[in-house]
């Protein structure tokens, strides 16, 4: 029995040893503050502003059309036989159907498009955030918008400007 405890004894003053020669490394960043200074960033929302323009200017002109006819269906409505006006009205229905369609997936092929352009970027950041975290010793880098951790000590290291000298912005 005191052999035993003699041996926890030595393991735990071993594992203190091990402990007290590396220091736990604990660092935090912001994340989108960088991503915001990263220049891709900004071609891919030049990039963005030309797609959305062009489903737009698309999609007014679809609501105009849509208007015009609407206007002139109201207009000739009262001079219609019944059976006319019930085509003219499902065509009107099937037409402001397509308008909507058309509204809802635009905005799903822009957040694709927009995914697409951004993935690399992000992946590139996650790769410098990474190397920062291998070189310098962290054991974790707490993303800071995430308000996950509750608590940043003065001695959490904010990783951004090592990230941002990886990345090569200033």
């Amino acid at each position: 029995m005191k052999i035993y405890y003699t041996l926890v004894v030595t393991l735990l003053l071993a594992v203190s040893a091990v402990n007290a020669q590396q220091p736990m490394k604990f660092g935090h960043i912001n994340s989108t503050e960088i991503l915001q200074a990263m220049p891709e960033l900004k071609s891919v929302e030049t990039q963005m502003e030309a797609e959305f323009n062009e489903k737009e200017a698309q999609f007014t002109t679809m609501q105009e059309d849509l208007q015009a006819k609407q206007q002139a269906y109201q207009q000739e409505a009262a001079g219609l036989s019944a059976t006319d006006r019930a085509a003219r009205e499902q065509e009107l229905m099937e037409m402001n159907q397509k308008v909507q369609n058309y509204y809802m997936l635009s905005q799903q092929q822009i957040q694709a498009k927009q995914n697409e352009l951004q993935a690399p970027i992000i992946q590139k950041l996650k790769a410098a955030i990474q190397e920062v975290g291998d070189e310098e010793g962290f054991l974790y880098i707490f993303e800071m918008t995430s308000r996950v951790p509750v608590f940043a000590s003065d001695k959490s290291i904010d990783v951004a400007p090592l990230v941002k000298a990886k990345l090569g912005i200033q």
